[in-house]
C-alpha cells in the first residue's frame, strides 16, 4: 500500500517592523571606546616602560665605561710614573759620565786642558763683546751638540770637585 504525503504548506509570516533593541552592557564589560582607550593606555605605559628600561641600560654601559676608562687612565699614570723614573736614571750625570767614559772611551781633561774663559758684556747689550781670533785665543770649533754637552758637564763636576 502506498500511502501519499501530506507536503506541509510554507507560510511567510506576516512581517513585523522590528525595532532594535538597546542592549545595556554586561557588569564588568566595557564598552567600544573604553576598550580602545584601556588598550591605548596599555600600549603607551609598555612603551614608557620599554624607554625607561633602554634609559637604565644605557646608563650602566656609560657606567661601565667609566670604570673601564678609570682603569685604563690608572695604568697609564704607573706607566707614565715609570718612564718618568727611567728617563731621570738614564739622564743622570753619573750615568752620562759612566757612559761617556765607558762605551766612547772619553777621558777626563786634566787641568792644562780645561780653559775658563770669563765673558765681559759690553754696557746696554747682553752678549759679550766679540774679540777677534788671535794665535793666542783661536776662533772656536763648532762641537757636535752632545759632545758640547758632555765637555760642559766635565767642566761643571770639574770646577765643583775643584773650588
Amino acid at each position: 500500500m502506498i500511502v501519499a504525503r501530506e507536503k506541509p504548506q510554507y507560510q511567510n509570516p506576516p512581517r513585523q517592523t522590528v525595532s532594535r533593541v538597546r542592549r545595556r552592557p554586561l557588569p564588568g564589560t566595557l564598552s567600544r571606546s573604553s576598550r580602545v582607550a584601556l588598550t591605548a593606555s596599555i600600549v603607551l605605559l609598555f612603551g614608557l616602560g620599554i624607554m625607561i628600561l633602554l634609559f637604565y641600560v644605557q646608563m650602566l654601559a656609560t657606567g661601565f665605561q667609566i670604570v673601564r676608562m678609570q682603569k685604563q687612565v690608572a695604568e697609564l699614570e704607573v706607566e707614565s710614573r715609570g718612564l718618568a723614573e727611567e728617563v731621570s736614571r738614564l739622564s743622570s750625570l753619573e750615568r752620562v759620565e759612566a757612559v761617556a767614559t765607558t762605551r766612547l772611551n772619553m777621558v777626563k781633561p786634566d787641568d792644562r786642558q780645561v780653559v775658563l774663559v770669563r765673558a765681559e758684556t759690553v754696557p746696554g747689550s747682553e752678549a759679550p763683546a766679540p774679540q777677534a781670533p788671535t794665535a793666542e785665543h783661536p776662533a772656536p770649533v763648532e762641537r757636535h751638540w752632545m759632545l758640547q754637552a758632555l765637555v760642559d758637564l766635565v767642566n761643571h763636576r770639574g770646577q765643583s770637585h775643584h773650588g
